[in-house]
């Protein structure tokens, strides 16, 4: 089985369901567990932090557990990319959740499966757990898979060599700006994709998922999806890294339907097509994209929002 890898900080609720739905899947008991838990920022999220910690004191249904506590609050960011370097030092894949993401009982029987299914396919940058409702996907085998031009970080895997190829410094990201059909192609995931980028870059947030989708991109690799998603983010109406606020088109419900992984599977141009316009922004959307960017009340008018 290949090492499962979780990230958490201080959301118990959030953590404890992940956990439970990731025990309900029989593979746990063959797999090694590796849990990076970052340190609170202040004394006021030390309690949380710990209590969240003490969900693994006794914890059982593993194969092993290994458990790394900061010593220092590092963030989402450099948690996730120095946590999957760290197993990737020892294995040659990782299965990766973040304390927000729900799992179905068969979640990792199709991600240990995809992974060796697709692992010398050297157009194949990850598989994704999480699908969004689309409507083009009603007339598909539910039990089949498709392939996107978007790395997604809902619950998710990725083989070594995959991960060692990212430059997590972006350092062409200057030309990336000025170079409208490279942009357009990053943006065939959704042209939120390199406003994100663009974002992360100006420090507006803080994003592994942008540069790592970014990579995949650079470097023409797509990402299989299950036609019926394997996981829900369970995060979104809570406070989370850089979520805006929630926004309805990505509820979707869990499926444990065994899925048939096709080591021929070819991108679905239509597919693909109807992918990216579920990830495109709207208008107002835009909008505030740009007034995050440029620091133009954007917080003032989100608390707004939330306040309705």
């Amino acid at each position: 089985m290949s090492p499962i890898c979780i990230f958490v900080y201080k959301r118990y609720e959030q953590t404890k369901m992940m956990l439970d739905s990731l025990l309900a899947c029989p593979e746990c008991a063959e797999s090694d567990l590796y849990v990076f838990m970052d340190e609170a920022r202040n004394d006021g999220e030390a309690k949380a932090v710990e209590k969240v910690r003490s969900l693994f004191d006794d914890i059982q249904g593993f194969k092993a557990v290994h458990p790394f506590p900061a010593r220092m609050n590092k963030g989402m960011a450099n948690s996730v990319i120095d946590g999957i370097s760290k197993v990737l030092t020892e294995r040659d894949d990782v299965i990766v959740l973040e304390d927000d993401i729900v799992v179905s009982p068969d979640f990792l029987t199709f991600m240990n499966s995809a992974l060796t299914v697709y692992r010398d396919r050297k157009d194949i940058w990850s598989i994704s757990g999480y699908t969004p409702k689309l409507d083009i996907l009603d007339s598909r085998d539910p039990k089949g898979v498709f392939l996107v031009p978007r790395a997604q970080c809902w619950g998710w895997a990725t083989w070594k060599d995959r991960w060692e190829m990212v430059d997590w410094e972006v350092n062409d990201y200057s030309k990336l700006a000025k170079d409208r059909k490279a942009r357009h192609h990053f943006d065939l995931g959704g042209n939120d994709l390199f406003r994100t980028l663009e974002m992360e870059r100006k420090e507006r947030i803080e994003s592994w998922a942008v540069r790592w989708a970014y990579a995949a991109s650079k470097n023409n690799m797509l990402t299989v999806n299950p036609i019926q998603s394997k996981t829900q983010n369970i995060g979104l109406k809570t406070s989370t890294s850089h979520v805006g606020w929630h926004d309805e088109r990505h509820n979707v419900d869990l499926h444990g339907n065994q899925t048939v992984i096709d080591p021929d599977v070819q991108l679905d141009k239509q597919l693909a097509l109807e992918f990216k316009k579920h990830h495109d922004l709207s208008i107002i959307s835009r909008i505030g994209y740009f007034m995050r960017l440029h620091n133009l009340g954007y917080d003032f008018v989100k608390r707004l929002i939330h306040r309705k």
